[in-house]
């Protein structure tokens, strides 16, 4: 316990997060590099005539960090018949330590470089993490001035953790969700994270992008609004913020419906430049195609769906209660006896999950009732919306459950688990695309993420993969937003709140101190709302909230399962 406080507290007094394998930023201001206008770049060593062949590996490689003019200051290492031909486009791989040179059979031209993989950013931009092995050779021969010159070495970057932050920035590209229903129109969007250079940061880099499709962590769980063909003709920005996006004339001669989810796609996307974009003009083959959009417009296409300051639920003397209770009497949703629970960010149902002597059932409806039984078994847990236009996700004995919001509660497979082990938790995001898993078993349950994709008609989890390998013995998850997650876990040693982005890009405790005498067993997050923690301690369950310093319990309130609609 000593341990825990004095962790906690050398990670508040240092102020920022703990990364794990790439690190995590705590949210704020954006960085000027992601700002419109270029970045401020710190130009690594050029080669120097009397660099011994060693020293041009190394520096060719820590070159590769300055992503300017195509990569210029790493070609500058290059022989010229391969300064031409070297790609700097392809997969970039992410190392986890730095990178080793030794020369091969003690011949003075080649070596061979090593290190290990942490991750790789693939051509779509998409992320994964990866345990691997960097295994190549380098040649080289002495050209004017004796200088040694690299003539065979892969194309692609090669990039430690910190030159990745540098050269690439995530992104959201948004598509279009699912919609509820057969013939319905998409009702909000859905972000894909994709990594693009630092020098691509304008927004004809991100329409481009946009058009390029989903990345293929995504796949087919998402459609876009742009019609087939689609091509970019001109993308222009005034100084007051005014993007202009002249596509060519399929946009033009797209139904209304359409016209309006590809102007919310373009607002959403263009979001990300912050400041440097303000209205959109979209136009087809030149002729202007609606009004111009605000970039507070398309609130609707929210991908989480939540009103604003989003209210927080809990169980509390086996009642569902809220944190702040508006005034007038309990709806019959908070009259009934539960243990667990889960409210609809869209929709306004509720799901009530209530223990029995043998085992639990599962009941849904609107929070003024009647509850519907959807689910009775041994064992019943984690009731998940989702966006609430296809139901309550569940797990029953172990299994992914889906319990529509018409029709029969059907069993949903989990392609991909293979070794991972059983399935112990499930959150569902509240674009409904994607699927947090914990799995594995005892101390060594780990998160896991796939994506809900339609597979002869019926719901599948597909896609699934870790994203937070070195975070164990996972007891409890929450989406935090369309793009990150926060579990409970255990972490270079710390067992506290971990924050992990959607693509394992990212990981960090978020550090704060008030947890060290208390049991942690579940957590809540949101956009914009506070993290909430419920604990044991004393042999009572509490709830602590975060205040951005460190964890406040909740007074006079005895509670679990704190939870934000979703």
């Amino acid at each position: 316990m000593r341990r825990l406080a004095a962790a906690l507290c050398l990670l508040l007094a240092a102020g920022c997060g703990l990364p794990l394998g790439g690190g995590v930023k705590a949210p704020g201001a954006v960085p000027a590099e992601q700002r419109q206008g270029g970045d401020i770049q710190v130009l690594p060593p050029a080669p120097r005539d009397d660099a011994p062949p060693d020293e041009i590996v190394r520096g060719f490689f820590r070159a590769q960090s300055s992503p300017g003019n195509a990569h210029a200051s790493a070609r500058a290492f290059l022989a010229p018949e391969l300064r031409r031909t070297w790609r700097d486009n392809g997969v970039v791989s992410v190392l986890g330590s730095a990178l080793q040179p030794a020369s091969v059979d003690g011949v003075v031209n080649a070596f061979r470089v090593t290190g290990s993989i942490i991750g790789q950013i693939a051509t779509d931009g998409s992320y994964s993490p990866v345990s691997g092995v960097l295994d190549i050779r380098v040649e080289l021969r002495k050209g004017p001035r004796g200088r040694w010159l690299i003539t065979k070495v892969p194309d692609g970057l090669v990039l430690s953790a910190t030159d990745r932050e540098r050269s690439f920035r995530a992104r959201n590209i948004y598509f279009l969700a699912p919609p509820s229903s057969p013939g319905a129109a998409a009702s909000h969007l859905v972000p894909d994270q994709v990594f693009l250079p630092v020098t691509a940061a304008s927004a004809d880099a991100l329409v481009r992008r946009l058009l390029a499709g989903p990345s293929r962590p995504l796949g087919d769980s998402v459609t876009s609004a742009f019609p087939a063909g689609t091509a970019v003709r001109r993308v222009r920005t005034d100084a007051s913020g005014l993007v202009t996006v002249d596509l060519t004339e399929q946009v033009g001669r797209a139904s209304a419906v359409l016209r309006e989810q590809m102007s919310a796609q373009l607002v959403w996307t263009l979001r990300d430049l912050a400041d440097a974009f303000s209205r959109l003009r979209l136009l087809s083959a030149g002729r202007q195609v609606g009004v111009l959009r605000d970039r507070s417009d398309w609130q609707p296409y929210d991908p989480d769906g939540l009103i604003p300051h989003a209210p927080l639920y809990y169980v509390g003397g086996r009642r569902l209660r809220l944190l702040e209770p508006p005034p007038g009497p309990a709806s019959a949703s908070q009259q009934r006896v539960v243990d667990d629970a889960a409210v609809s960010p869209r929709g306004g149902s509720v799901a009530l999950l209530t223990a029995l002597g043998s085992g639990a059932e599962l009941r849904t409806g609107p929070p003024s009732g009647p509850f519907a039984l959807r689910a009775r078994a041994a064992s019943l847990s984690f009731p998940s919306w989702g966006s609430g236009e296809q139901g309550v996700w569940f797990l029953e004995n172990g299994r992914v459950m889906l319990a529509p919001l018409a029709g029969r509660t059907l069993g949903v497979p989990v392609d991909g688990l293979g070794g991972l082990g059983p399935i112990s938790g499930l959150r569902v995001s509240r674009d409904g695309v994607r699927v947090g898993l914990i799995v594995g078993s005892a101390k060594h349950r780990q998160l896991v993420v796939g994506r809900v994709a339609e597979r002869n008609g019926s719901p599948r989890v597909v896609g699934v993969r870790p994203v937070a390998p070195g975070v164990v013995d996972v007891g409890d998850l929450s989406w935090e937003s369309a793009t990150s997650l926060v579990v409970l876990g255990r972490a270079s040693g710390v067992t506290a709140p971990v924050r992990v982005a959607i693509d394992g890009s990212a990981i960090a405790l978020v550090n704060r101190i008030g947890l060290e005498l208390s049991s942690p067993v579940s957590i809540a997050a949101a956009p914009e709302r506070p993290l909430v923690v419920g604990a044991r301690i004393g042999g009572v369950n509490a709830l602590f909230r975060d205040d951005g310093l460190k964890y406040v319990k909740e007074q006079g309130i005895e509670g679990t399962a704190p939870f934000y609609p979703g």
